[in-house]
């Protein structure tokens, strides 16, 4: 008996090949993607500044802020809001030393809202709120 083999040609396993290599190419390109993205965002963030406040009524329509801890060394200006109401704007001096706020359109006796907002050098800003009985 004679048996005859025939050889065929089998083009069956470059698709399984083809379809793995694009498979590890779009994940590596994705990977990059999210990776450039991601450190592109993180370079926009910015140093926090941490300082402790204290805000109490001082005499009629007045209002003491006193910058007591905190990293301060870069503090510029401390601007006062009571509500919406812009109260006053002071350079700061040092810590411990109080800020006077006297407007009396701004300031009337009773409860207010106080915006407290600190202003550094290198643009951040920081913010105390609280109320605070005016006398």
């Amino acid at each position: 008996m004679h048996i005859m083999t025939q050889l065929r040609k089998s083009d069956d396993g470059v698709s399984p090949v083809i379809g793995t290599i694009l498979l590890v190419a779009i994940t590596v390109v994705l990977a990059a993607l999210v990776s450039a993205s991601a450190l592109g965002m993180a370079s926009g963030v910015r140093t926090s500044h941490i300082i402790g406040v204290s805000v109490v009524s001082g005499d009629a329509e007045e209002l003491l802020v006193t910058v007591f801890c905190g990293n301060a060394a870069d503090l510029e200006t401390i601007t006062v809001y009571n509500g919406s109401r812009f109260v006053g704007e002071a350079a700061f001096s040092s810590v411990g030393a109080p800020l006077s706020f006297n407007n009396p359109t701004s300031l009337a006796a009773g409860k207010a809202d106080v915006l407290v907002i600190g202003q550094f050098t290198d643009g951040n800003q920081t913010l105390y709120s609280g109320t605070v009985v005016i006398k």
